[in-house]
């Protein structure tokens, strides 16, 4: 058990760190092209990675974590979708490949009209610089289930992107689900493609 003099300067040396949070509200769309950074310190594979497109057929991109699949930098954010400004536009849902063991459901940008993964952009801190930075907190599952979790998952031997509800306990051993940060950045601060 740590001591209160102990306690105390642990939590001053977290104080000190933390980036200082503007209070101001940001917009909910993002016009600009950006590129999403992955962060969880806790497992490195991913870490200060990148969120990357791959064609898997009928219009449908499906999104893994860099180096697998085509980096972008062309990602807007839509009333809180994220969106590929193709023709036609193809938007981040949550509707495919449900997993029982893990209570997931996989996170993919299509077309077609499944439910939206809607984003509220928010300011947070980057565990490795303290800067200020804007992140993508999941808010709902289009019109059926408030918030959740976005994180990745292992897939033969690379990682794709997973949505699971608030609350989740369900794991699974052989493919485990990890939480992460969506980071949005501009194309010119992209570095590691």
């Amino acid at each position: 058990m740590l001591k209160p003099a102990t306690l105390l300067l642990a939590s001053a040396i977290a104080a000190t760190r933390a980036c200082d949070i503007p209070s101001d509200t940001l917009s909910n769309n993002i016009t600009e092209g950006f590129a999403v950074q992955v962060q969880n310190a806790s497992l490195p594979v991913v870490h200060n990675h990148y969120l990357n497109i791959w064609d898997w057929g009928g219009g449908d991109q499906h999104l893994f974590v860099s180096p697998s699949g085509n980096s972008t930098s062309a990602l807007t954010l839509v009333d809180g979708v994220l969106t590929l400004p193709w023709d036609p536009p193809r938007r981040a849902v949550i509707n495919g490949e449900y997993e029982v063991k893990d209570n997931t459901t996989k996170m993919f940008m299509t077309e077609r009209g499944d439910p939206r993964a809607v984003f509220e952009p928010v300011y947070g801190c980057n565990p490795d610089t303290d800067a200020v930075q804007i992140e993508l907190a999941l808010k709902s599952l289009d019109t059926l289930a408030e918030g959740g979790n976005i994180g990745v998952r292992p897939f033969n031997g690379i990682y794709d992107f997973r949505y699971t509800p608030e609350g989740n306990t369900a794991y699974d051993p052989d493919r485990p689900w990890t939480k992460v940060t969506l980071v949005v950045v501009s194309p010119e601060a992209v570095t590691g493609l």
